[in-house]
């Protein structure tokens, strides 16, 4: 194989590399991702190995599992041969997660939405729109932790500038799975 015939394969590898981590780093409840197909298509794609840089533009959709993005353009970085961040940029840009093995399912919009692949949390900013399960918050930042699932948020600069959130009430075990 040539030098360029190998490197025709680096932005594949590169996506399928950030993907596999994407799915077990963000998920961890997630279990065989990793062993899922990955699909991205996108219109274009630019990869640099000296730099660890691939940028895919134009309706791009990247899906592995349960897990989707969807946005104009997706740049993945990574450090030390390991994803180090995926930035996706649209309007809006969504990252999606089906429900999993009691897991709420995650549907988020943002102008911007940065996953930091190493600590597992989101940063989304610019018209934000973080729905789980039932609950939905929406502001101008958003910072969600897919581990602890925790998160903080602030209002959107030029609107009321606060944070909105519909927080619909648990039930209790007992109530959700009555006793036969």
């Amino acid at each position: 194989m040539t030098p360029r015939n190998r490197l025709s394969h680096l932005p594949r590898l590169i996506a399928c590399l950030s993907i596999w981590l994407f799915a077990s780093t963000a998920a961890h409840a997630i279990k065989n991702s990793a062993d899922q197909p990955i699909h991205i298509n996108a219109r274009t794609v630019e990869a640099n190995e000296k730099t660890g840089v691939a940028v895919y533009r134009g309706d791009v959709v990247i899906e592995q599992g349960p897990l989707s993005i969807k946005a104009e353009r997706v740049e993945i970085r990574t450090r030390k041969n390991k994803t180090d961040l995926i930035r996706a940029t649209g309007k809006p840009a969504e990252l999606r997660r089906r429900p999993i093995e009691g897991e709420d399912a995650i549907q988020a919009e943002a102008d911007r939405i940065d996953y930091h692949a190493a600590d597992g949390k989101l940063d989304m900013t610019g018209n934000v729109s973080l729905r789980r399960g039932k609950d939905l918050f929406t502001g101008g930042a958003l910072h969600y932790d897919l581990f602890t699932k925790g998160l903080t948020a602030t209002g959107e600069d030029g609107t009321d500038g606060r944070v909105h959130a519909v927080i619909q009430p648990r039930q209790q075990a007992a109530e959700t799975n009555p006793p036969p």
